[in-house]
């Protein structure tokens, strides 16, 4: 427990400055590292171990895409296209050493991982003071719901993907994540003004619930392949895919409402 909490605190001390300069170049090039790293974690976890020269390519793409996201959009589609037909190509050409389900699920993983981070970066751009709230949303939520579960839970939510996780867990980290986006809403976005809170209300549940499937649906992925966790990078706490496993449905999730519907 001691090795997950100094982890996670030295971890956000690391990330912070990230988010606060998240107008420079520092921003879109972590997060492309990130997404690299995750992309890589992803191949190792669905068995692609010894054809990582291979897979390079994809992984190289997904580092490059959140930059993109930010200087050079244009580029986008033909970096995603591109891969799938790279993907196309080794499953011929690699025919009986390529494992047909191991390329389906890298494109997957890319999708899942490298085109969830790039969202990340457009989210950030077009809604610079609250992008914020993907980040919140995945850390009230896990907080809430850990302390909550460790408090009240009894009823378990899913115990064949995740049993530590509980009903009253869930649902005190949906109530936390209201908690937080009316805080962080009325100080810094409104700053005493008028706050549409039940509009907000209405997100914080959706967005809490996005972020609770997408942890247990990482929970899914791994009780499938049979490994505890993506990685090593951070002690106590696995890796990057491990980290941000909530985020990436999230930032998805963001962006259409941003796009489609435009609440926020």
């Amino acid at each position: 427990m001691q090795k997950r909490i100094l982890t996670g605190a030295v971890a956000l001390i690391v990330f912070i400055p990230v988010l606060y300069f998240s107008g420079t170049y520092i921003f879109p090039a972590v997060i492309g590292l990130l997404s690299g790293i995750a992309v890589y974690e992803f191949a190792r976890c669905i068995g692609i171990k010894k054809m990582m020269l291979i897979v390079s390519p994809v992984i190289l793409t997904s580092a490059i895409l959140p930059v993109l996201a930010r200087y050079a959009r244009e580029w986008l589609v033909i970096a995603g296209l591109s891969v799938f037909i790279y993907l196309l190509f080794i499953l011929v050409f690699g025919y009986g050493r390529i494992n047909i389900n191991s390329a389906t699920a890298l494109f997957f993983g890319f999708v899942y991982v490298a085109v969830a981070f790039m969202l990340l970066v457009m989210v950030r751009d077009r809604a610079p003071e609250r992008y914020l709230l993907i980040f919140i949303t995945a850390w009230g939520t896990d907080t809430f719901a850990y302390f909550g579960g460790y408090l009240f839970g009894k009823k378990k939510l899913c115990p064949e993907l995740s049993p530590k996780k509980t009903v009253e867990g869930a649902i005190c980290g949906v109530a936390g994540t209201v908690i937080c986006f009316a805080v962080y809403l009325i100080v810094t976005v409104n700053k005493g003004g008028d706050f549409p809170i039940f509009k907000y209300s209405l997100l914080a549940i959706l967005a809490s619930i996005v972020s609770q499937l997408g942890d247990l649906s990482a929970s899914a992925i791994k009780r499938h392949y049979g490994i505890k966790d993506f990685g090593d990078i951070f002690p106590g706490h696995g890796g990057v895919l491990d980290r941000f496993d909530s985020i990436l449905p999230l930032s998805i999730g963001a962006y259409l409402l941003l796009s489609i519907i435009k609440v926020l």
